[in-house]
């Protein structure tokens, strides 16, 4: 069975895959570098590397970056030697030598955040959750919600709620976002907030990087006072949904892989020449279900199966 199962899928691969000057009969030999890194990071880069490896029907090539070895011309030169077609990085420290690999493969960039004023001239996928899929999540569970919250450091994340004003009106939503240019005027503007939300017809979204967000005092009290009132808070970080945010949603790293892997080929066709900066789709969702029976949601079996991530932990 599984014989004939990898012979298909090369097949198909062989037939999708456009053959002529500069293109390739058969899925190319894609590698992937990312830091020497210890569990449970590790686990992460293998499970895209799965991905990847389901994506192109055949194995990837891994090449670790550690402090021993910083020469990326032998980096570069092993991959010469190891007849690599395209590349992808992952992770901070794989970012950090993707422009000096690009001058002699394609790359894309992934597992790490990535704005495009970071890498012009290159593609990647950023571990930014896609704010389209934060807001679709939002209206399943909570239908009453039409206006969405958001204070913001422009320096960060403009680009993406730029977008996300794109995809809250496409969903018949207003997106309030407001811009701060430090922690003292994100508090002011965040108490304001806590003191005008009436009801959950009103959600409050934390962007993922959020420097106008004080974790350690502002960030208790905004949940804090969310339970009191019994209005949504969600975020674009996991770990707000373990300390009585309502949800989040965070990489499926085997799917983000395959997805790597496609960019991958488009940036090999393109030869090296795609840029595009993607906003995370292969998600996952983690919900606090003693901030839902708060807030009175209920959820149907089928809803509650989607669930990948509950808390508290049972």
């Amino acid at each position: 069975m599984f014989p004939r199962l990898f012979f298909q899928l090369g097949l198909v691969l062989c037939l999708l895959w456009p053959i002529g000057d500069g293109a390739w009969a058969q899925a190319p030999t894609v590698a992937i570098i990312y830091p020497d890194v210890r569990e449970p990071y590790r686990s992460v880069f293998m499970e895209i590397a799965r991905g990847m490896e389901q994506e192109l029907g055949k194995p990837v090539g891994h090449y670790l970056l550690n402090e021993r070895d910083k020469s990326v011309e032998k980096l570069i030169q092993d991959l010469k030697n190891d007849r690599i077609d395209v590349v992808v990085t992952l992770g901070r420290a794989g970012l950090a030598v993707a422009k000096a690999v690009s001058s002699q493969f394609p790359v894309v960039i992934g597992a790490t955040m990535i704005r495009p004023d970071e890498v012009q001239g290159l593609a990647g996928i950023s571990l930014t959750p896609a704010p389209e899929a934060m807001f679709d999540h939002l209206k399943k569970l909570v239908p009453e919600v039409k206006k969405v919250t958001v204070i913001y450091d422009p320096r960060q994340t403009a680009w993406e709620i730029e977008r996300a004003g794109r995809a809250a009106l496409e969903r018949g939503l207003t997106l309030v976002a407001q811009p701060t240019g430090n922690l003292h005027d994100s508090s002011d503007q965040f108490r304001q907030i806590l003191l005008e939300v009436k009801d959950n017809s009103i959600a409050l979204w934390l962007p993922r990087e959020n420097a106008a967000m004080d974790e350690s005092s502002l960030l208790p009290e905004v949940l804090r006072e969310a339970w009191e009132k019994n209005f949504v808070v969600f975020s674009s970080n996991l770990d707000h949904v373990r300390k009585g945010a309502l949800f989040s949603l965070y990489p499926d790293n085997f799917s983000m892989g395959r997805s790597l892997a496609g960019l991958a080929i488009q940036q090999l066709q393109a030869g090296g020449k795609f840029e595009s900066v993607e906003l995370l789709r292969d998600l996952l969702v983690a919900v606090n279900l003693r901030t839902a029976e708060h807030l009175g949601l209920r959820f149907s079996s089928q809803t509650r199966r989607e669930f990948a991530m509950v808390f508290p932990v049972p």
